[in-house]
């Protein structure tokens, strides 16, 4: 008998655990009924007494778990990547089909392709429509002759664009987890001295990242090993790449064309063949376009897009303020951190260099708002590219103004240190960071680190996340998914109770509540007392804070309403508009005084579309409470001498934070983009008309 992928997920997750897991987390982590989970569980426990190992145990009222004996065998029984584990589906087998079609030299026939598939000629046909087609998006052509079988026309530089772009999807998304090591076998099977060759690449492009003054993430360094290894054995077949002449000139001007040499040098010192200039170019796209945990501030690498792409990051953090009315309080740090990411970005967009974004869909599902933010400021980095940025990298980037956004509202005392250790790059580590930051209070999340930055730290902390698996030793460990779900948080929330609930500070806070209770009441059992003080101190310093986002009726209603015909100046339009606010408390005058003061400064970035202004400042100039209220005026108020400064709808909005008025904000945003709806406001002659509108567009 053998595990299939679901069941042996589930095992590694039991595994894994420092604490029984409920059949509710298991449902809620793998979207399965109860009675699956049950059978899985008992289809497990037979394979177990297979391998003569205790069976999963459940403890009444908090879950399964495995015992200690049979904790210890597991890593030595289960083996996930046995092709005999489970039946390829049909996009598993077009990857390995793309893959031997792709580093076959010798002659293809269908034979060949049924022999090494194992499927019937009609499915192997059917299969190959599609393939041909998939090589035709990558300006590949999949032709068939009787002399030469299946072969493929095009440039050499396409095939490696192509077989980058299937190594990192194997490598990085799970739900090629089942054909990994055969995806792999094929890649570099050609190579017999892969075994010494691979470490050798880790350290000369350990020392890449001293040259280039930037650190990869672990598994960048692993993906790039796996593609000099790759273009070392397709050169020893005469494949070569050829890099158009201007293209090849403008990648001699960067620091990493000069890395990639040193490299070629390297290599050739161990007797391989040295590079050519063109293959030394395509090292170098690759070096440009990896994803990076961090860049040291003194980084010596000033790339040659660097002003072009700070401009436009400039562009994109004005836009992404004005669309979230949000004032980054320490945008420099913001900017020089969104320009590490874009780096990489735009080489991967201008080489056609693969990433793989697993966690796209995931952000523009559960982070809906500023994915739409992002998604529009991004135009900036579209015109400068001449190119639409495609959804996963808008994602992306997405995460580092999300992260910042949770960043700049970290305002609670912190009692326990943490470590994230995160192999997905700087965008990811930043976005978990405000996730578990956010969820929990009393959580301070001192440094996020690549596994290799982690072994060699002398950071301490109470406690380690960590996404990938890493062995515990003095410090509890958490393991936990780049980006959070319910089931993951309450997870999380479970593990961090029982790991930390004996912490020192924590026994000594309850000391303190003993004496005071002792004091003024008769104890009989001072040790349970005790324990259920400490577990209630437990509870309330890890418990999810979930936010409240109102609704735009919520915040707009028949009180923060008004209209007028007419206004003196601007700044007269500013203080009418918030008199709503100010009357009910949200907020006091310093922040109106706050607003007009960013308007001198700033200029009139709050005219944000023809005929609308939406006035803010920064929480701390004097918000009470989160509000917003609505000034129709006939005649056109004038923020600047330019036309498209005037504006007739004047909605002055007080933020608490940067993220609890987004939901609002979106839908504010959405109902103003429609030009009848805009028609409709500014013919609107009472409270009753704009509310039509207004509860039509509050909904989820």
């Amino acid at each position: 008998m053998v595990l299939d992928k679901r069941r042996t997920y589930v095992l590694t997750q039991l595994y894994q655990s420092d604490t029984p897991i409920s059949t509710k987390w298991l449902q809620k982590k793998m979207g399965v009924s109860a009675r699956t989970i049950y059978y899985d569980i008992q289809q497990i426990n037979d394979w177990l007494e297979d391998q003569d190992l205790e069976g999963i145990q459940r403890e009444r009222g908090k879950g399964f778990f495995l015992t200690a004996k049979t904790e210890t065998q597991i890593p030595q029984k289960i083996k996930l990547s046995d092709r005999w584990d489970y039946r390829l589906s049909r996009e598993e087998r077009k990857v390995l089909l793309l893959l031997y079609l792709l580093t076959n030299t010798s002659v293809i026939r269908m034979k060949d392709l049924i022999d090494h598939t194992q499927m019937s000629r009609g499915s192997i046909s059917k299969d190959l429509d599609q393939i041909k087609e998939y090589f035709s998006e990558h300006r590949l052509d999949l032709r068939y002759s009787k002399t030469k079988g299946y072969y493929l026309e095009g440039q050499e530089l396409h095939k490696r664009q192509l077989l980058s772009h299937i190594l990192v999807s194997v490598k990085t998304d799970e739900k090629w987890q089942g054909i990994r090591s055969e995806a792999y076998e094929i890649l570099l099977s050609m190579s017999p001295d892969q075994t010494k060759l691979t470490p050798f690449l880790k350290k000369v492009l350990y020392e890449t990242e001293k040259e280039l003054g930037l650190v990869f993430t672990d598994e960048m360094i692993t993906i790039l090993s796996m593609q000099i290894i790759i273009s070392l054995e397709r050169l020893t077949h005469g494949q070569e790449i050829e890099l158009d002449e201007d293209e090849r000139e403008a990648l001699a001007k960067t620091k990493a064309f000069s890395a990639a040499g040193r490299i070629s040098e390297q290599l050739h010192a161990e007797g391989y063949a040295e590079l050519s200039e063109d293959e030394i170019g395509f090292l170098s796209m690759n070096l440009l376009s990896s994803k990076v945990h961090q860049e040291p501030p003194s980084s010596p690498y000033e790339d040659p897009e660097a002003p072009g792409l700070k401009r436009v990051i400039r562009s994109m953090v004005d836009d992404f303020q004005v669309y979230s009315c949000v004032l980054f309080e320490h945008r420099d740090q913001l900017e020089a951190n969104l320009l590490l990411h874009l780096k990489p970005v735009f080489y991967r967009l201008k080489y056609d260099v693969p990433s793989n974004n697993e966690l796209s869909e995931h952000i523009q599902e559960h982070y809906q708002e500023i994915f739409k933010l992002t998604k529009r400021s991004i135009i900036h980095l579209e015109r400068y590219m001449e190119k639409a940025i495609p959804d996963e990298e808008i994602a992306y980037i997405a995460m580092h103004f999300g992260g910042w956004l949770s960043k700049e509202d970290q305002t609670i005392e912190k009692k326990y240190k943490a470590i994230i250790v995160c192999e997905n790059g700087i965008g990811t580590s930043n976005m978990l960071k405000a996730q578990l930051e956010a969820m929990m209070t009393g959580i301070d999340v001192v440094a996020t680190l690549s596994f290799r930055e982690y072994q060699d730290t002398t950071l301490r902390a109470d406690v380690i996340f960590a996404t990938n698996f890493l062995k515990e030793k003095e410090t509890p460990v958490i393991h936990v998914p780049a980006l959070l779900q319910d089931a993951d948080k309450e997870y999380v929330l479970k593990q961090l109770n029982h790991r930390l609930q004996d912490a020192p500070g924590e026994m000594d806070q309850t000391d303190e509540l003993m004496a005071v209770i002792k004091k003024h009441a008769t104890v009989h059992d001072e040790h349970a007392l005790k324990q259920q003080l400490l577990s209630y101190q437990a509870h309330q310093t890890f418990s999810i804070k979930e936010h409240y986002k109102p609704m735009l009726n919520e915040l707009l209603t028949s009180d923060t309403i008004q209209f007028e015909s007419s206004v003196s100046t601007w700044e007269e339009a500013i203080t009418k508009a918030s008199q709503p606010l100010l009357e009910s408390g949200k907020i006091g005058q310093g922040y109106i005084d706050a607003m007009i003061d960013n308007v001198n400064e700033l200029g009139p970035y709050i005219v944000i579309a023809p005929k609308i202004a939406i006035p803010h400042a920064r929480p701390e100039a004097g918000v009470e409470q989160l509000g917003m209220s609505l000034l129709k005026v006939d005649e056109p108020v004038p923020f600047s001498d330019q036309e498209k400064h005037k504006a007739n709808l004047i909605i002055v909005l007080a933020a608490i934070d940067n993220e609890t008025h987004l939901t609002a904000l979106s839908q504010l945003t959405t109902m103003l983009s429609e030009p009848e709806n805009m028609e409709q406001l500014l013919n609107a002659q009472n409270t009753d008309d704009v509310l039509s509108l207004v509860n039509n567009y509050s909904h989820v």
